[in-house]
């Protein structure tokens, strides 16, 4: 005996095809949504980068050599500090980027920290009204001395 098929109602045919463009426009938000949260965390770790490179440039550049050629020890010149930070974010591009100044502390036990603020720019989410604001994003790295 063969094997029949269902009967179908009347008014469900074609019900599949008038799903697909919701389907489709659901997975193209999502992905736009996707798209979106990783430049954010891209641009984030962008700038920990810049902050990590700035603060190592810092205690290696920013060495007082007068202070260490005449025997007083390892010690940080705070105008070579600050000049090794800034010619770090030069070179990566992102001075310009960033929405206030690099915060440069040095510390008493040589080490130096850099703090950097920006924004990250929404690729997709800048056609939804509302959504179009730059995200902050924000940075914080310390390198130390080791003296052996």
């Amino acid at each position: 005996m063969p094997m029949s098929r269902p009967e179908r109602a009347n008014g469900e045919r074609g019900s599949v095809l008038m799903l697909m463009p919701a389907a489709f426009m659901i997975l193209l938000v999502l992905g736009a949504i996707a798209v979106d949260l990783t430049a954010i965390r891209v641009g984030q770790r962008s700038l920990l980068s810049s902050a990590t490179d700035a603060a190592n440039d810092a205690v290696t550049v920013g060495l007082d050599e007068d202070a260490f050629r005449s025997g007083s020890g390892y010690r940080l010149d705070p105008q070579r500090v600050r000049e090794a930070v800034y010619a770090v974010l030069y070179a990566k591009g992102i001075l310009n980027h960033l929405t206030s100044l690099p915060t440069i502390v040095i510390h008493p036990d040589r080490s130096v920290t850099v703090r950097l603020e920006g924004t990250v720019e929404h690729i997709f989410a800048r056609a939804l009204p509302g959504a179009s604001d730059p995200v902050p994003v924000h940075a914080e790295a310390t390198a130390r001395v080791v003296a052996h």
